[in-house]
């Protein structure tokens, strides 16, 4: 049962990676629903879960936004400055999302 859990918990994470986000993207999530704000956690979480504990975290650095699914119970699912400074290298020119990536397929 729990690995079953943990599976669908990853397809779910899966949806919306670490990603990099339009500031229109991340100041609509700001005013949506009440954010969390979660010490040692960097930005906010829209503080209605996805499912379970997965909620979508939002991250102004240094001018960019940024936005993921994580799972609260798993800090290495965080969206950190550490993960942030990986992504930049490993994506020198990302997309720039105005939404959910699954949104767009229609799901």
């Amino acid at each position: 049962m729990t690995e079953n859990r943990d599976t669908a918990i990853a397809e779910l994470l899966a949806r919306f990676p670490l990603s990099r986000v339009s500031e229109a993207f991340h100041d609509d999530m700001l005013g949506v629903l009440p954010p969390v704000h979660v010490r040692g956690m960097p930005g906010f979480l829209v503080s209605e879960a996805v499912a379970e504990d997965v909620h979508a975290q939002f991250v102004e650095h240094r001018g960019r936004f940024y936005g993921a699914y994580v799972a609260l119970r798993s800090p290495a699912t965080w969206i950190t400055h550490a993960a942030i400074a990986a992504f930049d290298v490993g994506h020198p020119d990302p997309p720039v999302l105005d939404w959910y990536p699954d949104a767009a397929d229609g799901q």
